[in-house]
């Protein structure tokens, strides 16, 4: 299984070294993709090579860029799109990552969006995080408001990405869990790992599950220090969420002590119906960060 340290999250990020492709008008965007290498060197060669999307206004200017992240089995840029396209007429562009282990990044013998392992699964998570924070560091020599944003899974590893980015950036984690723990040890995902496959030592599932609970809750946001700006923080909570305790989202913002946006809604739903809610979170959270200043750049 991949190692995990508080050093290593706290690393502080070299900017990505994106190789674009020429732009495309798509509308009221200009749409370009790039890749880049992965900080995550333990990836498998075919995951190594990272993903992103940049959609910005076309014919405005860019006040302000947001790195959001992706919900689990969010393949490909469509659904995230959708999100970001109104943002770029308040002159917010996007850059949408693509996961590790997913889409184009599915490695050989994968074959949808679940990985197969509990190492993937860690790595995936390290290759997010470090992927969001050099994308940051990216859009930071592009404009002193950045942000960091995703839903679901995206939430979680926005609201690591952002206790660990060591400048101010503004967070919206979205339906998130402070840790994936629960997610798959006590909600509805709670049946899709394979205990009896984990189970060691004649240990029953019992005894696996509280053992992949203790490894998953090493990506537990609260765990890290707050954000550099919990002002510009703030966690949109989904009350009527069956997949992630709502108790997951108070624990956020309980730790970081920033705003709690309650959506009236379920964990689907509020994506299909609440996505201005969503936007206004954003927009919220970008206009409350100062902009950085010059010598804010360095490790904690």
């Amino acid at each position: 299984m991949a190692g995990l340290s508080e050093e290593e999250l706290l690393a502080v990020p070299e900017p990505a070294e994106v190789i674009w492709q020429p732009a495309r008008r798509d509308g009221d965007l200009m749409v370009q993709d790039g890749v880049f290498e992965s900080p995550e060197r333990r990836l498998p060669q075919w995951v190594r090579q990272a993903r992103v999307r940049r959609l910005a206004p076309a014919g405005a200017q860019v006040r302000a860029l947001v790195v959001l992240l992706a919900a689990s089995g969010d393949q490909g840029y469509r659904v995230r799109t959708e999100l970001a396209r109104p943002l770029a007429s308040r002159g917010i562009a996007a850059l949408l990552l693509e996961n590790a282990y997913s889409g184009g990044r599915r490695p050989v013998g994968q074959s949808g969006y679940e990985v197969r392992t509990v190492c993937d699964l860690s790595l995936m998570g390290l290759a997010i995080v470090k992927e969001a924070k050099a994308l940051l560091a990216l859009a930071r020599r592009e404009c002193k408001r950045t942000c960091v944003a995703g839903y679901s899974m995206g939430g979680n590893m926005t609201a690591v990405a952002a206790a660990t980015v060591p400048f101010s950036v503004a967070a919206v984690p979205m339906a998130p869990s402070a840790s994936p723990a629960p997610v798959f040890t006590e909600g509805v995902l709670r049946v899709w790992p394979a205990l009896r496959a984990l189970a060691v030592d004649g240990e029953g599932v019992e005894g696996a599950r509280a053992r992949l609970r203790a490894w998953l809750e090493r990506f537990d946001a609260t765990r890290l220090p707050p954000p550099r700006a919990p002002q510009a923080a703030i966690v949109v909570g989904t009350r009527a969420d069956g997949f992630v305790p709502p108790s997951e989202m108070e624990r956020i913002a309980a730790h970081w002590r920033c705003e709690l946006r309650w959506l009236e809604a379920g964990h689907t739903s509020a994506f299909l119906f609440h996505r201005d809610e969503m936007r206004r979170a954003v927009v919220d959270a970008i206009e409350r960060l100062e902009d950085a200043r010059e010598n804010e750049f360095q490790t904690r």
